[in-house]
């Protein structure tokens, strides 16, 4: 069986994400979905935009549902490539397909995803790995 993301370090995580959006000066939504792809945890750092909230669940929903970064796809879906149109297919959220949705891991098992929107890709995708790096070392 494997792990799951209890409650606890869900918040450790959100703490430490919220620590590099301070250290990089964005001001960030950032989420956590458990395994079914239900909200686990969530915070928008002070002054985040409002937009940033949804974006930020929809990107840990698309890293969990496609069981890779969200950045992954941004080619894959364009007009004329192969997967054109995927990210309106989504299901419980939209697709999210650029960076800062990552999933998250127990061995090969995609337990989870972070997401976190409020900087350009790679500070979302900076403090998206510092989550996840929390997850996994609990």
């Amino acid at each position: 069986m494997s792990k799951v993301i209890t409650h606890e370090v869900a918040f450790k995580a959100l703490e430490a994400g919220a620590a590099k959006a301070r250290e990089l000066s964005e001001p960030s939504s950032l989420a956590i979905v458990d395994q079914g792809g239900n909200l686990l945890a969530f915070m928008r750092v002070d002054d985040a935009a409002l937009a940033t909230v949804e974006i930020a669940q929809s990107k840990a929903y698309t890293a969990l549902a496609l069981r890779s970064p969200s950045g992954n796809w941004l080619e894959a879906v364009q007009p004329g490539a192969p997967l054109y149109g995927l990210d309106a297919c989504g299901g419980k959220r939209p697709f999210v397909v650029f960076g800062g949705g990552l999933p998250v891991r127990d061995a090969k098992t995609v337990i989870g995803g972070v997401g976190v929107s409020g900087g350009p890709v790679d500070a979302d995708v900076a403090i998206a790995e510092v989550m996840v790096a929390t997850l996994q070392q609990a």
